[in-house]
């Protein structure tokens, strides 16, 4: 699933924009989802069947996921003002690799951290792909 990562170079500002809408959509408890890419853009939330919504926790099926999709990552929602990625957050990001967007209140295009599979901050291009 994650022989791409070494290629993602951008994430769309469209793709942010809609999960800080489903962030707000499933409001207090966590949103959660995987994210994909395409020609080297993360551009894509993957809503895997199964996935449980909590106010503390939220759980992926991850053999759900569809055979030919490109998942690099995953996003969710803390339900504050903190988008610090806590050790729950670490220990996913350490079994599934690739990238990590947390988003948190007010869920707008300055409330998120994008971290990669060691918990480390990662910074990508921001980009636009409406055509």
């Amino acid at each position: 699933l994650w022989n791409d990562m070494m290629r993602i170079r951008a994430i769309d500002i469209d793709l942010i924009d809609d999960i800080n809408e489903s962030a707000k959509s499933v409001y207090p408890d966590e949103f959660l989802c995987t994210l994909s890419a395409e020609d080297g853009v993360i551009c894509e939330m993957v809503m895997l069947p199964g996935t449980v919504y909590g106010d503390e926790h939220s759980f992926l099926n991850l053999w759900m996921a569809p055979a030919n999709c490109n998942i690099v990552g995953t996003a969710h929602s803390h339900p504050d003002y903190c988008n610090m990625a806590s050790d729950a957050d670490l220990d996913l990001f350490r079994n599934m690799g690739g990238f990590h967007l947390i988003t948190c209140m007010p869920f707008d295009r300055t409330s998120w951290k994008l971290y990669n599979s060691l918990g480390e901050e990662v910074e990508l291009e921001v980009v636009s792909q409406v055509m």
